[in-house]
């Protein structure tokens, strides 16, 4: 193993521990993962997992089998490798959203019928790193995100009595952090066709919910505050097969299944409310409780079709019953919670992977849709989303090492039951990173 290789270790795993920390600090601090008024519901939004490369593909993973690039989605495609090849993952995200709301939602005025309010959010997406044990055992360890709180209301008060006697209140709540991920897995090759794997789950998140009644005009009156703050952890594990069927000399038909175990999340959640002035701030009541919620066990199922170095598509469906998981956090409205779906349809095409001559014809195109029945409702209204994805994988240095890009247009919620609808881009990218371990050279 070549210095090249033990800087390219060495980076990965400082990477991956460092991450740890920062999300911890960003969650807590001032960055958003997501911004949705839907997140102050339940866990949170859940993440779609995946890499880049799976996201260009509507979300497709479970029956895809690449050497190119690191599938996590199903826990037995980490041995779809070249013999000694070490790969990193590294992805980030960006996301804009355009809000719409129906214009009777709001206490103020507006010259048209919607009201529209827009947002962007950048953010690290998830790191993963895997390398060979035998010919046949492959090992993946990473950070992914799972779930993610975003959102921030501000409104004022207008009935007149109010605002004779106490000048001008204004109401704010806000809402930020999540829960991530911390993945540890191996799958093995149990002959040329069938592959299964493990992967070991560790949950870990905090997460603050606050609402204040801020005086703005009349100092008389102190500022009201209220936070109720989360850190949760659990543990988890997911399996994983697949099995491909070589249908012709270069065509073959893989088919994947997942299964996540449910999980029991625990830690402390506490609530806390505050007097203040600008000088000063009391505490007028804190009461601290355990946490005890259940993440509900997942079952995935896919496939994919592949031309060897040319094209593949494939199809994904996972279901998660979050119908008997309950939570607390949104007292006075009505939200439940249900079955969640997802479909997802995609597929890549490469003119031609060893063309020497025209690098565009070396570049990995992708593609896909995909819709997801979400796992709550608020108001007795389904809050699901559905969404057109396309993107491309650059390739640098060698075949497989490349800069991977994806764009996912989408939509989530509705306008219905004076909801709120959200009109989303999001871009994805990251560095798929490629080589190879105990090579011996010909000269020295």
């Amino acid at each position: 193993m070549g210095k090249r290789n033990i800087s390219l270790i060495s980076l990965a795993v400082a990477l991956l521990f460092m991450l740890v920390p920062v999300t911890s600090r960003a969650q807590a601090n001032v960055a958003y993962d997501t911004f949705s008024p839907y997140s102050m519901y339940g866990i949170g939004t859940l993440e779609t997992v995946g890499s880049q490369n799976s996201l260009a593909m509507g979300g497709i993973a479970i029956g895809d089998r690449s050497s190119s690039y690191i599938n996590w989605v199903n826990p037995a495609a980490v041995t779809a490798r070249e013999n000694k090849a070490f790969m990193l993952d590294f992805g980030v995200t960006h996301k804009d959203i355009l809000y719409s709301a129906d214009a009777s939602t709001s206490i103020e005025e507006t010259d048209s019928g919607r009201l529209r309010s827009v947002n962007n959010m950048t953010n690290i997406h998830h790191i993963i790193v895997s390398f060979p044990i035998t010919p046949r055992i492959a090992f993946k360890a990473g950070l992914m995100p799972f779930s993610a709180t975003g959102y921030e209301f501000v409104s004022r008060e207008y009935a007149d009595q109010v605002l004779l006697e106490m000048g001008d209140v204004e109401y704010e709540k806000a809402g930020k952090g999540g829960i991530y991920q911390i993945v540890l897995g191996g799958g093995w090759q149990i002959i040329d066709n069938l592959s299964i794997g493990v992967d070991g789950l560790y949950y870990m998140g905090n997460t603050i919910h606050t609402s204040a009644t801020n005086f703005t005009t009349n100092s008389h009156y102190r500022q009201i505050g209220r936070s109720w703050s989360s850190v949760s952890r659990g543990l988890g594990a997911k399996a994983g097969v697949q099995y491909t069927a070589n249908l012709k000399k270069d065509l073959s038909l893989t088919l994947g299944a997942t299964y996540k175990i449910s999980s029991t999340m625990g830690g402390d959640y506490t609530d806390l409310v505050t007097a203040s002035t600008s000088s000063s701030v009391d505490t007028i009541a804190v009461s601290v409780k355990d946490i005890d919620y259940r993440i509900p066990g997942e079952i995935g199922a896919g496939f994919t079709l592949r031309r060897a170095d040319r094209w593949m598509f494939g199809f994904d469906y996972i279901t998660q019953d979050w119908s008997k998981t309950s939570f607390t956090n949104a007292p006075g409205i009505d939200v439940v919670t249900r079955r969640m779906q997802s479909f997802r349809l995609g597929g890549e095409y490469i003119p031609d992977k060893y063309d020497i001559r025209y690098y565009y014809r070396r570049i990995t195109y992708r593609g896909g849709l995909y819709y997801n029945q979400g796992y709550i409702a608020v108001c007795g209204t389904p809050i699901n989303n559905y969404g057109l994805t396309i993107g491309a994988s650059f390739p640098v240095f060698n075949r497989y090492t490349s800069l991977a890009l994806s764009v996912d247009v989408g939509r989530m919620g509705t306008l219905a039951n004076n909801l709120v609808l959200e009109n989303y881009v999001k871009v994805n990218a990251g560095l798929n990173l490629f080589d190879t371990w105990f090579h011996k050279p010909l000269y020295r």
